[in-house]
């Protein structure tokens, strides 16, 4: 015994040291004195490591001591450290025996730890059975909390649990639930429960639990657990769901699986439809979850959605995890593209799955992908030869290799199965069998309702054999609702409906067909994009030509439609691009693209390319009727631009040959009523231009001529009839009784020739149109006009309002306007004002309102008059405002203290009021050519402008057209004029052609004899002025003055002294400032200063009057200058300039001056002459600017600053180049600059221009001869 302690002892001691073989030969001595030795075998399982023999030492210990955990525990031991599953799983038998041990609490602790671990590792139904019998028993309180944790983390790992083991499994679940009841126990005893064989009875247990109604999450997790059941079986295995959905789902209708629960109940009665649509917003399509991605594909399928199936299995399979759900994935994702047609993309998934994976419908279609192809499919159709499969696709096989006869042998036979038969009436079709074929058609409908190709070669029977397009369409129609997406189905079924003019049924179905479809043929998106065309939809009809033309760059219709498109949506640029692109494709289209893109061009007021590009047109084809029209409407368009900018002999060119060409439409073919409007239209414009421009070359319209058209000349009476007979034609052969432009032009006709008959035929017309179409406005509104024109202003006015009442277009700014022009008529001036408001509120640029108010304000003498003519002139040209605006522009000139008033002045100067009355009129004149008031008014405008050649010119217009007892106005006018033109003999003849004397042609004739050097005449006509035609005592001082004048020249001074002072005597106490002036003058003149000064004594009382500032203010200074006190008379000069500061004329004096002072102001003499230059620019002085900046020139010079003289003297230069006194300052300045002495030629040749070309005074005359003497040295 001894012996044996110390060898145990020896063997514990070589196994801490690791001699394991040592530790062996010990054992194996210990268990020859001792077989049944327990620690002996122990230690030799220890000893024996990992080795094979080890569990059979431990087993040997075992055995010997059975209650002993020692061996237990080594046994255990080995197999923890054991990787593969099947030695672990002993280790559940191992470890319950330990726990049946009497052992240590920490040890028993310790295995059961284990056991749940181990059994969580490898989802082992044994371990739960253990850990739930060991629940069972009476343990203490830390062993029993330690299996409890296990076993609650054992079945929350999901584990399958036998159904012998769900009792005591379940026993120990409600000892855990009784003692502390929570939710999360009662949905893990659930989740045991539902684990039975029994699924039906295992949820009615459930249902029956009694925290089943009060706990949500529980019922949350049973519909779960019924949606996953239904994914697996497609079924409830024999559960009634609906008589207990509503329990299971009472208070979580919002949650997704109670949702998706019902969308199965749906889809389990055979309402796919309802299914899908409930489940579709339920799925988490980011996450490939099995039962909702399966679920919401298997809807798809009963659907037969098959592009929503392989879009929904693509997606799925993008964030599948598990390898099983995706091959399902790809199943499913191979059947769709087979039901696609997709055959190609099919094969390529299918290469992915090994064969044994499909079922036999999934080979089936795998073969049929293969034969479409051309592929072998032997290897897939040898798995189906013993199903129905095989004979079918046999037959699919020969009907692609053509061998139709052999089909018929092969299927005669067989017709019990729907596909047979329908490949038999195939075989039969391509035979041209038709009677067989329309026998197996129609018997393999009945067998299947539901195959779409079946009723697709019904159709194709009753459409190509029988001509029977409404059976054919149903027969289509059956084939599309079966199989949506196939396109020989859609476009058989499209070309139907384009042989019946079914538009709308095509393009549903065609929009269906695309929503249904991925890949669309390019056939669909051109029908569509012509659908589009007709629906007027330019933005989709563009976007499906593009498509078309994205497969097929060469497809020069697709283009032509799209360039269509594009011209109709106004995108005229790319339209020019497209059609480029059709001429460039096809030659022969050019003709009707080059149309369009003139078309184009003359919308895009490119008038001149449009032009040339219809001519182009008619390179090719001479009569094209569309370029005609085109053109016609281009040439028609250039004209109303040259009438708006007022070229109206090339406006009636260009309206010329709009009608020649519409003439030669004519010729060819006269029924295209457009045409005739064209042409009629054309005449009525002509018509509205001047009359010296109203004519037209145009043949006689008429059937019997045939092409013989000679042009005549016709006139603007004779351009109305014209009209009139095509807008005739055009209501006749629209077989109408009258028409609205037949109306109006029978109204322009009565206003052209005053003839009351055309008034009332537009009057019976206008009935006749009101009768037609009583709401439409513009006929209420002509009625009206007409009315008008004959004074019946009580239907005139209830017309107005009428027009008014009938269009919702209340802004129509033209009835208004005509309403108030019938109240400005019988002057109600404030309903007219109303109506004129409402006009200018509805259209603010429509110029009649505007003028209607100017006429208002003129009747009642309001200042505005002139500001609303200017408006309505500058918002379009209207005869009214154009001569009114003149009128009111003259009448302010007449006065001529407008000056004094800020805004009077602005109206004419700032506004540039005069050569814009002058435009106006002329534009007025062009119109009213015999308008004498008219040439009157405009030669007062050109006269005041200064353009004398031309305002005589409009004055002997006025003279040939006024009538007698205005022709003096006129003469008088032209008198003077021709008195300021210096054409004294023929101003003479004129003043002297003046029937009826007056003050002003008196005194112009003596004037002009006066200019004559006719001074005896001149004397005794103003003396005849002065006895007989002036009544005021003024008008005679002023006589007497100009007596005076003529005495001087002729007797000497003291005659005229005694005629100035007579002159001063008829004035009695206040004498005229002209008879003062001419007395201060003689006495200058004749160095008497006391008459002079007793002349500026008396001017004192007009020194404050602007008008004679000047006058007085020289005359004044000019007594100091005669007595060479320059500084005196600058300083009465500086006096008169405080009293009339913005007076040009008395800085330029005042720089003339200090230019003669002893000590020359220059830099002064520059500053007054550049201030009388600003002051001259901004009021109305009669100044010579060409002396005054040579005045400034020449000051600046002699300060000093002789860049800023040549500076002034060039901008004077090219201001007045024929002002001498301005070459004399440039010589001047240059001069100075040495530069200038090597161009001495330049400088002689500006001399010898001053002599010759300008007029110069003679002191000005000497210093340039000085100047040339002084080059030439």
């Amino acid at each position: 015994m001894a012996d044996i302690k110390a060898l145990l002892k020896d063997a514990r001691k070589l196994i801490d040291e690791k001699d394991f073989k040592g530790a062996q030969e010990c054992c194996k001595n210990i268990l020859r004195k001792d077989k049944q030795n327990y620690f002996g075998l122990v230690l030799l399982g220890k000893s024996l490591q990992d080795s094979d023999q080890a569990p059979l030492a431990y087993q040997k210990a075992i055995a010997t001591k059975p209650d002993h955990p020692l061996a237990w525990q080594g046994l255990a031991n080995y197999y923890e450290v054991k990787e593969n599953a099947s030695d672990k799983t002993k280790l559940f038998g191992i470890y319950n025996e330990m726990l049946n041990l009497q052992i240590e609490e920490e040890k028993s602790i310790e295995i059961i730890t284990k056991l749940g671990q181990l059994g969580c590792e490898l989802k082992s139904s044994e371990a739960v059975t253990i850990i739930a019998n060991y629940l069972t028993k009476d343990n203490v309180l830390t062993l029993y909390k330690a299996a409890e944790k296990q076993f609650m983390d054992l079945l929350k790992s999901n584990i399958t649990i036998d159904d012998e083991n769900i009792p005591i499994i379940l026993q120990s679940l409600h000892k855990i639930y009784n003692e502390d009841p929570k939710d999360s126990l009662e949905i893990l005893l659930c989740k045991v429960i539902i684990k039975k064989s029994d699924f039906a009875s295992a949820i009615e247990e459930i249902l029956n639990l009694k925290f089943f109604p009060t706990n949500v999450l529980l019922r949350d997790w049973l519909c779960k657990q019924l949606c996953i059941k239904y994914v697996e079986n497609m079924s409830f295995c024999g559960f009634n769901i609906e008589n207990h959905i509503d329990t299971i789902s009472e208070g979580i209708m919002n949650s997704k699986y109670p949702s998706l629960l019902r969308s199965m109940i749906c889809y389990e009665k055979g309402l796919y439809l309802e299914a899908y649509k409930e489940c579709v917003p339920l799925i988490n399509y980011q996450e490939a979850d099995i039962t909702e991605a399966t679920f919401v594909i298997k809807c798809t399928i009963m659907l037969k959605k098959w592009t929503v199936t392989q879009k929904l299995a693509s997606n799925f399979l993008t964030k599948v995890k598990d390898e099983k759900f995706a091959t399902t994935l790809k199943r499913f994702l191979i059947l769709s593209l087979t039901k696609q047609q997709k055959w190609k993309q099919a094969i390529t998934h299918a290469k992915e799955l090994p064969l044994e994976s499909l079922d036999n419908l999934e080979l089936a279609s795998l073969a049929e992908s293969c034969i479409e192809t051309g592929e072998p499919a032997d290897h897939i159709m040898n798995h189906l030869v013993s199903t129905e499969y095989y004979k079918q696709l046999q037959a699919l096989l020969l009907l692609k290799q053509n061998k139709y006869d052999e089909v018929v042998d092969l299927l005669e036979s067989s017709v019990d199965n729907s596909l047979v038969v329908f490949y038999l009436g195939k075989a039969y079709w391509e035979l041209k069998e038709y009677d067989k074929c329309i026998v197996n058609l129609l018997k393999a409908a009945k067998l299947n309702p539901d195959h779409a190709d079946t009723f697709l070669y019904l159709g194709h029977f009753y459409n190509l054999h029988k001509s029977d397009l409404q059976k054919a369409k149903k027969c289509y129609e059956k084939a599309q609702s079966i199989n949506p997406i196939n396109t020989i189905i859609a476009k058989s079924l499209s070309e139907i409906y384009v042989k019946l003019q079914q538009k709308d049924d095509d393009f549903e179905l065609l929009n269906s067909f695309i929503k249904n479809t991925s890949n669309i043929e390019p056939w669909v998106n051109f029908r569509l994009g012509l659908h589009y065309l007709n629906r007027r939809e330019w933005e989709n009809a563009i976007l499906n030509f593009r498509n078309v033309i994205k497969l097929n760059h060469n497809d020069t219709t697709a283009f032509e439609c799209l360039a269509d498109a594009y011209y109709s949506r106004g995108s005229y640029t790319s339209a020019l691009r497209a059609y480029n692109k059709v001429m460039t494709l096809d030659p022969s289209k050019s003709a009707h693209c080059l149309t369009r893109i003139g078309l184009i061009y003359s919308l895009l007021t490119q008038y001149q390319e449009a032009v040339s590009t219809f001519e182009k047109v008619f390179d090719i084809e001479p009569y094209s009727f569309l370029a005609l029209k085109g053109i016609a409407e281009t040439w028609m368009k250039i004209a109303k631009k040259k009438v708006e900018a007022k070229i109206y002999g090339t406006a009636r060119d260009c309206a010329q040959h709009a009608i020649d060409y519409i003439t030669k439409a004519l010729s060819k073919q006269n029924q295209f009523l457009c045409f005739w409007k064209l042409l009629a239209d054309n005449l009525m414009f002509i018509t509205k231009l001047p009359t010296k421009y109203a004519h037209v070359n145009m043949p006689v319209l008429s059937k019997e001529n045939g092409n013989n058209f000679e042009m005549v000349k016709k006139e603007k009476l004779e351009i109305f009839p014209q009209a009139i007979a095509c807008y005739s034609h055009i209501a006749k052969q629209n077989q109408q009784v009258s028409s609205y432009d037949l109306a109006s032009a029978y109204l322009a006709f009565y206003y052209e020739n005053k003839k009351i008959v055309n008034c009332h035929i537009s009057f019976n017309l206008t009935l006749n149109c009101i009768k037609d179409r009583p709401t439409l406005w513009r006929n209420w509104n002509l009625l009206g006009k007409i009315c008008l024109a004959i004074k019946k202003y009580e239907i005139a006015q209830h017309c107005f309002i009428k027009a008014l009442l009938v269009t919702r277009k209340w802004s129509v700014a033209k009835i208004w306007c005509n309403l108030g022009t019938l109240y400005l008529k019988l002057k109600l001036y404030k309903l007219s004002n109303y109506c004129f408001s409402r006009g200018q509120s509805a259209l603010p640029s429509h110029p009649q309102s505007w003028i209607g108010q100017a006429l208002i304000a003129e009747a009642i003498r309001e200042e505005e008059a002139m500001d609303l003519f200017r408006h309505a002139s500058r918002l379009g040209y209207h005869p009214e405002s154009a001569l009114g605006y003149a009128d009111w522009v003259c009448r302010t000139l007449k006065n001529n203290k407008y000056k004094e008033n800020s805004e009077s002045k602005y109206e004419i100067e700032g506004l540039f009021a005069i050569p814009y009355a002058i435009d106006l009129v002329e534009w007025y004149c062009n119109f009213e050519s015999s308008d004498p008031c008219a040439y009157n008014i405009l030669g007062i405008l050109q006269e005041r402008f200064g353009l004398l050649r031309s305002a005589i010119q409009s004055y002997e217009k006025a003279f040939k057209f006024a009538s007698d007892d205005k022709k003096n106005i006129t003469l008088l006018n032209i008198g003077r004029i021709l008195v300021r033109m210096e054409k004294y003999e023929e101003a003479i003849k004129t003043y002297k052609a003046i029937t009826e004397a007056s003050l002003e042609s008196t005194t112009g004739l003596a004037f002009a004899l006066f200019k004559n050097n006719l001074y005896e005449e001149s004397y005794s006509v103003y003396d005849t002025a002065l006895h007989w035609l002036s009544n005021e005592e003024a008008e005679k001082a002023d006589l007497l003055v100009a007596m005076g004048g003529i005495v001087y020249m002729h007797k000497g001074a003291d005659d005229a002294k005694t005629v100035l002072f007579h002159s001063i005597q008829v004035s009695h106490k206040k004498p005229t400032p002209h008879s003062l002036f001419a007395i201060c003058s003689l006495g200058l003149i004749h160095s008497d200063q006391g008459l002079s000064k007793l002349a500026l004594s008396e001017l004192r009382k007009y020194e404050r009057d602007s008008r004679y500032g000047y006058d007085i203010g020289f005359l004044k200074s000019y007594i100091s200058v005669c007595d060479d006190d320059m500084n005196h008379a600058i300083k009465l000069l500086s006096d008169c300039l405080h009293d009339h500061p913005s007076n040009a004329r008395l800085w330029f004096c005042m720089a003339q001056y200090c230019l003669r002072a002893a000590n020359t102001k220059a830099k002064i003499a520059s500053c007054c002459a550049q201030k009388a230059l600003s002051s001259a620019h901004h009021g109305e002085f009669d100044c010579n600017f060409g002396k005054i900046l040579a005045s400034a020139s020449i000051a600046e010079h002699l300060a000093g600053d002789k860049k800023k003289a040549l500076l002034l003297a060039k901008e004077g230069l090219h201001m007045y180049p024929n002002q001498a006194e301005i070459w004399a300052a440039l010589l001047f300045s240059l001069l100075a600059h040495k530069v200038w002495g090597e161009k001495k030629n330049w400088l002689l040749g500006a001399t010898a221009h001053m002599r010759k070309s300008l007029n110069i005074s003679r002191p000005l005359g000497r210093w340039v001869i000085l100047m040339e003497k002084k080059l030439c040295k």
